[in-house]
């Protein structure tokens, strides 16, 4: 479909490189790649950019650009015009997460995106098999046009700190915006009063941190539950440093790259069974997946990595060791290596 793989010259055209967020990260991380794989390589980003000089830019490079690289499904008409003035070019589609779901309450799927991503592009790189099920599901597209192309964060090269120095802290990093539900964080809080002596931070900003608030106050829990908001870097580098177990019980992860960032800090993870969670987390080795409706068996594991700082360390290290093996940076390199074929 196209070109030989690692010929001619590629085009990167994203919503933003610049700023907080995951897939901002997600696409520097990709324009660092194609450099160090010395790719030639454009990279236009709309939003850092501006909408017409991206535009203009993204026209102009694209007759000159045999692969095309398309950072977000709302960008998919310029593979239409890639493919246009490149017929023989290749076109891979990155894919994230709930974007590419169908969900209507996020973003439904437009009536010609299925024709437009079935013609045009040769390849779907998403970030897990959830996520590929439900984007082949919502577009119609067979399963052997997708890759499955992991996320993956940056892991601190100094040793994670001894268990010993740790508090009795639950944490636990999310958005908290009103359709964030589904992220569970209320469970967290349900579970806490079955767990003695222990605290929970939930850091995040949003309409839901009042509501959390309001149902720690409800269990009596409230002197126990920390809502701090946002965080700076350092402060959040700081959270990460002095809890000892990472909590997100999320139905809705595509991905979930915070429990990435928790192993890499030296964390054992507890995530749900539902969602792309499963597929990161390895129940029982680097940490546990529970149903997030099911609150004694959540007390009940996070209670035991809790009392048990031996088998925390354990897991954590265990988590550690895959973000280096399969999450790393090198890993992500390869990974695009192999999918571009440079």
């Amino acid at each position: 479909m196209g070109n030989p793989p690692g010929q001619g010259r590629a085009l990167f055209v994203g919503i933003a490189a610049r700023g907080h967020g995951g897939i901002q990260a997600f696409n520097r991380r990709v324009a660092a790649a194609l450099a160090s794989l010395s790719v030639p390589a454009d990279v236009v980003m709309r939003a850092d950019e501006g909408d017409w000089r991206f535009a203009r830019r993204a026209l102009r490079l694209l007759p000159a650009s045999d692969l095309l690289l398309i950072g977000h499904v709302n960008l998919l008409p310029l593979a239409a015009l890639h493919r246009l003035v490149r017929p023989r070019g290749r076109r891979i589609l990155f894919a994230h997460g709930i974007e590419v779901w169908g969900d209507p309450t996020y973003r439904a799927v437009r009536r010609w995106e299925p024709a437009l991503l079935f013609r045009t592009i040769s390849q779907v790189a998403v970030v897990s098999g959830y996520s590929r099920d439900r984007m082949a599901a919502a577009f119609g597209l067979p399963h052997a046009r997708f890759t499955i192309f992991p996320n993956a964060v940056d892991l601190p090269p100094d040793a994670p700190r001894a268990r010993g120095t740790r508090q009795r802290l639950v944490l636990a990093v999310s958005r908290l915006g009103a359709a964030e539900g589904a992220k569970n964080l209320d469970a967290l809080i349900r579970a806490l009063p079955l767990i003695p002596g222990a605290r929970l931070m939930i850091v995040g900003e949003g309409p839901l941190r009042d509501s959390l608030r309001r149902l720690a106050e409800t269990l009596g829990v409230a002197g126990r539950v920390d809502l701090p908001g946002a965080l700076d870097p350092a402060a959040l580098a700081h959270a990460f440093a002095v809890a000892s177990v990472f909590a997100l019980p999320s139905s809705k992860e595509g991905f979930g790259i915070v429990y990435l960032e928790a192993w890499a800090a030296g964390l054992p993870v507890v995530g749900s069974c539902h969602g792309a969670a499963g597929e990161v987390i390895r129940d029982g080795i680097d940490g546990f997946t529970i149903d997030p409706a099911d609150i004694a068996a959540l007390a009940e594991r996070l209670r035991r990595l809790l009392d048990d700082p031996a088998l925390a360390q354990a897991m954590a290290a265990a988590g550690r060791a895959r973000v280096a093996q399969h999450y790393s940076a090198p890993a992500f390199v390869a990974n695009l290596r192999a999918l571009i074929g440079a």
